[in-house]
């Protein structure tokens, strides 16, 4: 059962909810990774201790394929008076953008397509046939990675560096029931760190490993080290480069499906300038750009603002919101480097009053379509975006006076 199927009816909500008192708008982060796909954190629990720290009052887990950290997640948010928001990110193709050599969320694939739900049902609801979509999906990105490390360890005897990985202990150690390229990097920086002493024998040993090539990174710079192991073993061009498989990827329509099926709401995340300052041909206009998310069937985006300048960010993210679409922020926490679970924009500049505000309504709709399809499973009619903000809103404050008192809205 939901926690949410607890709570008093929608009417009764809305009677007792006040606005005056109410303290709003909340910190909210509504896109964070958990170690069951991957994560900065080596646990749900320290995620959500860290929002606890920065008082961020609103946390949505948004793991890559997998919805299998839910149950921990929902846990720990409950145990330490914060409310979750129940996300999943996946990647699909738009073979008519693949084909017309579009850039659309993804500034290195034309066509690859990152989409994220918002707001699934949980415990969940997916049909078995979507489950098993869902789950050839893993199986072929546990399928890569498994031969990324074949590749990388023929490299290394190769290069005479005595380490080897194993897919055993790369799931062991590092993964849950789905491995990424992430994992192998990770693993990798592990084992050079066991085997180096001193910073000499660290830069001699990854020389060694990049085949003669010198590392320009420093030592301390750990999350900067995983990704100059990924690209100088693991990408295109490569020594343990393996190319997708067209299986790990499904259709962008078929994405949609099963997000709407699971009880979520489809969501576009928009990269922006977040591309060394370059917008994708897709992106590149936001009035071009709503008319073909409208027409895609998408009314919700997200942002990950920490990749964009502050006058960016505004101008996309009151544009859409002014033309009725659900705003989402987040972090994603989904490299080693642990970055503050407070959102912000590039070179850590705070959101403003307004986009705090859109962030809190977005937040808000996508806890009431929690709360609507916990009750009234994923058919039921949503009322306007006023409407599902304000319901939010007062799910907040019932949850908040009611969870966790001393952490309430009318405390703020």
């Amino acid at each position: 059962m939901s926690f949410l199927e607890q709570f008093p009816g929608k009417e009764s909500l809305l009677k007792t909810y006040d606005e005056v008192s109410k303290g709003f708008p909340m910190k909210i982060n509504n896109h964070i990774h958990t170690p069951y796909s991957f994560s900065a954190f080596q646990s749900v629990t320290e995620a959500v201790r860290k929002a606890v720290a920065e008082e961020v009052r609103i946390l949505g887990i948004n793991d890559f394929y997998v919805t299998d950290g839910y149950g921990e997640f929902m846990d720990k948010c409950i145990d330490h008076g914060l409310f979750p928001l129940f996300n999943i990110e996946l990647i699909g193709i738009s073979k008519e953008d693949q084909e017309a050599g579009i850039r659309v969320n993804d500034p290195s694939n034309p066509g690859r397509t990152y989409i994220s739900g918002k707001g699934l049902a949980f415990p969940g609801v997916l049909p078995k046939h979507q489950e098993e979509k869902l789950q050839s999906v893993v199986e072929e990105s546990n399928k890569q990675v498994s031969k990324m490390v074949e590749h990388l360890n023929a490299w290394l005897d190769k290069q005479d560096v005595d380490i080897s990985l194993s897919m055993n202990e790369i799931m062991d150690k590092q993964a849950m029931n789905l491995l990424r390229e992430r994992h192998v990097a990770k693993m990798m920086r592990l084992k050079l760190e066991e085997r180096s002493g001193n910073d000499l024998e660290f830069y001699e040993l990854l020389k060694s490993i990049y085949g003669g090539k010198s590392s320009d990174k420093k030592r301390e710079d750990i999350a900067g080290i995983e990704d100059e192991l990924r690209s100088k073993l693991l990408k295109s061009g490569a020594p343990a480069f393996v190319p997708e498989d067209d299986k790990a990827f499904l259709p962008l329509e078929d994405i949609v499906e099963i997000i709407r099926d699971a009880g979520g709401i489809p969501t576009y995340p928009l990269l922006l300038d977040g591309a060394g300052g370059q917008i994708t041909e897709f992106e590149n206009g936001k009035e071009q750009l709503l008319e073909i998310l409208d027409s895609r069937g998408f009314q919700s985006i997200e942002f990950i603002p920490l990749r964009n300048q502050l006058e960016k960010l505004k101008e996309y993210a009151e544009y859409f919101y002014d033309n009725g679409f659900i705003v989402s922020f987040g972090t994603e926490h989904n490299t080693t480097a642990m970055i503050p679970i407070t959102v912000s924009c590039k070179d850590d500049v705070p959101l403003d009053e307004i986009l705090m505000k859109i962030s809190f309504n977005g937040a808000a709709y996508v806890a009431a379509h929690q709360y609507m399809v916990a009750r009234e499973g994923n058919n039921y009619k949503p009322g306007t975006r006023d409407e599902m903000e304000r319901l939010g809103q007062a799910i907040f404050q019932y949850y908040f006076d009611t969870y966790n008192p001393s952490f309430s809205s009318k405390s703020s």
